[in-house]
């Protein structure tokens, strides 16, 4: 049997071995009943409707072909891109404790936005701007988390 549509497909197949995956792991707690579910209740039951919904959709690839035929082609993996986004949350962690959320924040935003095809500083300003107030009245203030909110040298 041919894959009609690999974009379906291979989304299919990634979620169900998602959905193994959790269960896998998640069968190294107890799993409880209904009544009294255990730590591994949740994230079996979850895994387990991943799973069932990854098969379908890689079903669906191998029988409903798409109408245009460069809709279900898979396109080249961007590492690049990938990097980029892994790498401005790791940036954040690092500039945490010596820069404060709003410095950290913002430049977490800046590398992350350099992964886009169109750069747009004005509405990456705006964004750190409401970003860092979203963070600071959510975090600081709802929560009452103690992080750094400026710079320790400052």
């Amino acid at each position: 049997m041919s894959i009609r549509h690999a974009k379906d497909f291979w989304s299919g197949v990634l979620f169900a071995l998602l959905g193994i995956f959790f269960i896998y792991f998640a069968q190294e707690h107890e799993l409880g009943s209904a009544s009294r579910m255990g730590p591994a209740y949740f994230p079996t039951l979850l895994g387990a409707a991943l799973g069932v919904l990854g098969a379908g959709i890689a079903l669906r690839g191998l029988v409903k072909a798409p109408e245009d035929p460069e809709e279900g082609r898979v396109e080249k993996f961007h590492w690049f891109i990938l990097f980029l986004i892994l790498g401005s949350v790791v940036l954040f962690s690092l500039l945490l404790t010596t820069f404060g959320l709003m410095i950290s924040l913002a430049a977490m935003i800046v590398v992350a936005t350099l992964a886009s095809k169109r750069l747009y500083w004005k509405e990456t300003l705006i964004m750190i701007v409401v970003l860092d107030a979203l963070a600071y009245f959510i975090f600081v203030v709802g929560i009452g988390l103690f992080v750094p909110v400026w710079p320790s040298f400052l």
